[in-house]
């Protein structure tokens, strides 16, 4: 069972600070870029392993976009036996040729319920991405930003103890009345 979710990042300092006064005591200058440039990350994690899969794009995310992504997945778990992939219900999750390439691909999709990013724990690694490469962090070239989030997820194995408690599966369960 993997995680899955797009997430997009854009050329430009991420404040991991509170924003204050210039020239109070402790003020942090960091500059930034124009941010019209931005890249965007498909990926999907297994909770259980912290095993992750993705590809990075300067392309919109789209319905081709999921499909290579669901290519790779299955590429990686080769082995034949389903796949499921919990998702939100973004257009391009739903777009028909999304929904029969992953039946054909022996992937079964779960849609979360409308707005709850909380249950896809993928956004946890989203977070934890931001936290390590973007926040507090200037990239002067576009390449050098685009490197840096590749390079974090090259090396993501460094990362592994604190992303997998990150994922845990505690889960509050709130009933509306």
């Amino acid at each position: 069972m993997l995680f899955f979710d797009p997430t997009h990042q854009v050329h430009n300092t991420v404040n991991g600070n509170c924003w204050q006064t210039k020239g109070k005591k402790g003020t942090v200058i960091l500059s930034s870029n124009t941010g019209r440039k931005r890249i965007s990350v498909l990926g999907a994690i297994d909770s259980i392993t912290g095993d992750c899969t993705v590809i990075t794009t300067e392309n919109n995310c789209d319905k081709d976009m999921v499909i290579l992504t669901f290519n790779e997945i299955r590429k990686k778990y080769s082995d034949g036996k389903d796949i499921v992939i919990i998702l939100d219900n973004a257009s391009y999750n739903h777009a028909y040729k999304t929904v029969e390439e992953a039946a054909l691909l022996g992937i079964r999709l779960i849609f979360l319920p409308t707005y709850s990013p909380n249950l896809n724990l993928i956004e946890r690694l989203w977070k934890f991405l931001k936290k390590i490469v973007l926040k507090n962090k200037y990239y002067k070239t576009f390449n050098e930003f685009r490197n840096a989030i590749e390079s974090f997820f090259v090396n993501i194995q460094i990362h592994k103890k604190n992303i997998m408690k990150l994922l845990n599966h505690k889960f509050e369960i709130i009933i509306a009345e």
